[in-house]
């Protein structure tokens, strides 16, 4: 018996949760509480905590729309 040529296929991944504006604003106050000094991975991590929160407005927006 041939083995089968096509490719195994498994179901596609789910795409990823993405917060809502009010979880990704309080993310960003409780990673920002109570700092005083910001190094250079704390500033990236807040970066990519402020895009959370803009995809989350275009997101909420776009549904309202």
């Amino acid at each position: 018996m041939l083995p089968d040529p096509s490719p195994v296929r498994s179901a596609p991944e789910p795409p990823p949760v993405r917060p809502t504006t009010a979880e990704a604003n309080a993310a960003i106050r409780t990673f920002v509480a109570g700092r005083t000094s910001w190094s250079a991975a704390d500033l990236a991590e807040l970066d990519r905590l402020r895009q959370a929160w803009r995809q989350a407005v275009r997101d909420e927006v776009a549904e309202a729309a």
